[in-house]
């Protein structure tokens, strides 16, 4: 289990293991790492981020690429993700042959990502390419600045030695909360999406006819049962009798609130969005419209689950939806009925690689002149094994297309890592995007690997970068956590 391999580590000791095993990162903290050969850190030639940009090594401090985190894949594999663009350190074009370099690229999940760190003694390990079998070395053993990186075999060369040096936070915590439940049937937050309201807030889940809690602070939530008092009949078809609703999707639009939320079953496209509205978004307060608003049918190659609301800069309402399969999809709605307009497409948004490869939970929030998706990738609801993660796009267009940082299209791979797993904070994910008088919130969940892996609520500020993408906020959102507490206390 990841969270016993977790445990073993110490903020004075990055690595833990036995020479020449397979051995554990500390996930708490981002690295600069380091060359045994050359004394020189992994970095961006030229700080670029352009997808493709060569992985070099450079004297420490030369360049703001220095900082890596280590994200878990499972079966002691890791992403090595570049904090300064999102993108992750792979081989180019995938390639078996040593000699092959090493790049920075978008998580496509492709197994030339994918890394396990070997212990080779002393403090210093190997980096093995899980595609290759091969190990990260430097280009003729340089011990010059600017020479790239590149796999090779194991032929007992110093410069396939590295170390990891202790660089600060990977990201900021989730802001603290206490999220109660009355029942032990109902705990844990999967998928959350919430709303604020003139009373204080509202936050909705995965869980029999959408679980909902209340807040005036953001910060205390009270369980107050279901938005429903039961799963729409209707939903019966797709869900298998299960009466268990998921991903809901909570808006406030033309004078009322809105809810979307997903009815299928596990591994099945057999899938349909349904709505229900409130005038007051109290619980029970919900009026259901009586069938599917979309289903996986009407969009070919989708599966109609995980819906978010968006409207463009038009005031024209969107949904943005899918999982697995085909990827994530588009379509218009109607402003006045919450239906799916009437003669609207389905447009393609973003894909992976690999259909078996997950890319889902999209979501879409605008800021300052562009369209930012937000998707789930990778392994979700494995408790501590859980391999969730979040990343990101932006378009200027709210149908697309969207890119990456690195310029890649998402509808063929392309994503930027926004937040992956951090200590206890396991398989982040089931993201939406609040705004309220204090910024952007992110909303997700994770795995707490210091309660037994319960799913629970994640909250984030997000800040943005000079260039415009969103990063998970250190020392702001120290500053806006303290700004909303005076804000609540002067509220109410």
């Amino acid at each position: 289990m990841r969270l016993k391999q977790l445990l073993l580590f110490s903020c004075a000791c990055a690595l833990a293991g036995t020479a020449s095993a397979q051995v554990t990162v500390d996930t708490t903290t981002s690295y600069r790492i380091v060359n045994v050969n050359s004394g020189l850190e992994l970095a961006l030639a030229g700080d670029a981020q352009t997808a493709g940009t060569s992985v070099v090594q450079e004297p420490e401090g030369t360049l703001e690429s220095d900082r890596w985190q280590f994200a878990p894949e499972g079966n002691g594999e890791y992403l090595i993700v570049n904090l300064y663009t999102g993108q992750v350190l792979g081989i180019s074009g995938a390639s078996l042959l040593a000699g092959a370099g090493g790049l920075d690229w978008a998580d496509n999940g492709t197994n030339d990502h994918l890394w396990s760190v070997i212990s080779a003694g002393s403090g210093e390990y190997k980096l093995q390419n899980l595609n290759s079998g091969l190990l990260l070395g430097v280009s003729g053993a340089s011990t010059e600045a600017g020479a790239a990186t590149l796999q090779w075999i194991d032929n007992g060369t110093p410069d396939h030695l590295w170390t990891l040096a202790p660089a600060g936070p990977a990201y900021q915590e989730p802001l603290p909360v206490d999220v109660q439940y009355s029942s032990t049937d109902t705990v844990g937050t999967h998928d959350p999406s919430m709303v604020p309201s003139f009373w204080g807030y509202s936050l909705f889940a995965t869980h029999s006819s959408i679980h909902q809690h209340v807040s005036l602070d953001m910060r205390h939530f009270y369980d107050a049962g279901t938005a429903l008092p039961a799963a729409p009949a209707w939903t019966n078809a797709y869900t298998a009798d299960s009466g268990d609703l998921w991903a809901p999707d909570a808006s406030y639009r033309n004078g009322k609130y809105w809810l979307y939320y997903a009815a299928s079953s596990f591994g099945s496209d057999t899938s349909a969005i349904g709505l229900a509205t409130s005038q007051t978004a109290l619980p029970q307060s919900w009026k259901d419209s009586g069938g599917a608003v979309l289903t996986s049918s009407a969009c070919p190659g989708s599966n109609a689950i995980d819906p978010g609301l968006v409207t463009d800069t038009d005031g024209t309402p969107w949904m943005v939806f899918g999982s697995y399969y085909g990827g994530i999809y588009i379509t218009q709605m109607d402003a006045k009925t919450g239906q799916v307009a009437s003669g609207a497409s389905c447009i393609h948004l973003a894909n992976r690689s690999n259909s078996l490869d997950a890319i889902e939970g999209s979501y879409i929030s605008y800021h300052d002149g562009y369209y930012y998706l937000f998707v789930s990738l990778d392994a979700c609801c494995d408790g501590v094994s859980s391999t969730y993660h979040i990343g990101v796009g932006r378009a200027t267009s709210v149908t697309g297309p969207y890119y990456d940082r690195g310029g890649l299209p998402m509808t063929e791979g392309g994503v930027t890592v926004l937040r992956s797993s951090q200590g206890r904070f396991i398989g982040p994910g089931g993201q939406t995007v609040m705004k309220d008088r204090n910024g952007s919130v992110l909303v997700y969940h994770y795995y707490d690997g210091n309660n037994n892996g319960l799913p629970s609520l994640g909250l984030n500020y997000l800040e943005w970068t000079a260039d415009g993408w969103p990063t998970v906020a250190h020392e702001r959102q120290k500053n806006q956590q303290a700004q909303r507490e005076q804000n609540e206390q002067q509220s109410w």
